[in-house]
């Protein structure tokens, strides 16, 4: 299982935040660098300027909404950004969530399985060129990943995607939805699983689910989450994240492991400088000793 970072610095931090955050990440040796796009900057515009900067590291969205921009469009500023990198891109996409759509994008909600279908398929057409339709920049497309932690997505993805994306989820979900959904896709296709959590090493595991809670505890009212989360006997993602000693938090990033997940992007959190730096450099020893 490879050990990246996941951030959500694309949202409330700057440009110049961003690359210094993945150069980190490349000096700690980890496998790649994870972000969101919402309301904050273009996470795939950031992404040109941090792998200009900072070579090595594979880059994802985790993930695009797909109501932000139309299949072409997408593909275009996708290939783009894929030249830019040098084939170093994961494209993660999904099609956010009603609230989100409808109140800050100002856009209309579709149903997301038909949505994600029909969005999936045009958008692979036009970057493998079908129909003469392919942007005329870029190398290989990248893969395509689906944000999924609910059965029927995890089903579609298996069936047209690359692999998926979770967050705020557990193993159980990998072992009770994700796996199950990829019985009929050939054992030949690779299909990666990237699971991404908060994670702190601390002494005071009481004190750092709060300041989790602070600052991510809003997205625990999202119906997709609430559904997830109660899969996994919590009640908001403070509970599900990975806090505590290094010994429990390498127990915890190993039940990852042993559920199927191929890649593991921890999202580190941490209220005070000495646990943000303690996270860190446990997570880039463990990264090693894999």
């Amino acid at each position: 299982m490879r050990i990246a970072i996941h951030s959500g610095l694309t949202m409330r931090g700057s440009v110049q935040g961003v690359v210094d955050q993945v150069r980190r990440t490349a000096e700690h040796g980890f496998a790649g660098y994870w972000a969101p796009m919402l309301t904050g900057h273009d996470t795939l515009t950031a992404f040109a300027v941090a792998g200009r900067e900072v070579p090595g590291v594979e880059l994802g969205t985790a993930v695009v909404p797909m109501p932000l921009r139309p299949p072409y469009a997408l593909a275009q500023q996708v290939a783009t950004v894929q030249e830019v990198l040098g084939g170093r891109l994961a494209l993660g996409i999904g099609p956010s969530h009603e609230v989100l759509v409808r109140d800050a994008f100002g856009l209309e909600w579709s149903p997301p399985i038909a949505a994600t279908r029909r969005y999936v398929g045009e958008l692979t057409d036009v970057m493998a060129g079908r129909d003469g339709r392919r942007v005329a920049v870029g190398g290989d497309p990248p893969p395509v990943l689906l944000g999924a932690v609910n059965p029927a997505m995890a089903r579609l993805a298996a069936e047209v995607a690359a692999g998926v994306v979770t967050w705020a989820a557990g193993p159980r979900t990998i072992t009770e939805v994700i796996r199950p959904a990829l019985r009929d896709r050939p054992a030949d296709s690779p299909f990666r699983i990237v699971a991404a959590l908060p994670v702190c090493v601390t002494e005071d595991a009481a004190e750092a689910r709060r300041f989790i809670h602070r600052v991510l505890g809003a997205n625990d009212a999202l119906p997709s989450y609430r559904k997830v989360l109660a899969r996994e006997g919590v009640d908001g993602v403070a509970r599900l994240a990975i806090v505590g000693s290094p010994d429990e938090v390498a127990r915890r990033i190993d039940a990852f492991a042993e559920s199927g997940a191929t890649d593991f992007a921890a999202h580190p959190l941490a209220e005070s400088d000495v646990d943000d730096e303690r996270t860190w450099e446990f997570l880039a020893a463990y990264a090693k000793g894999r």
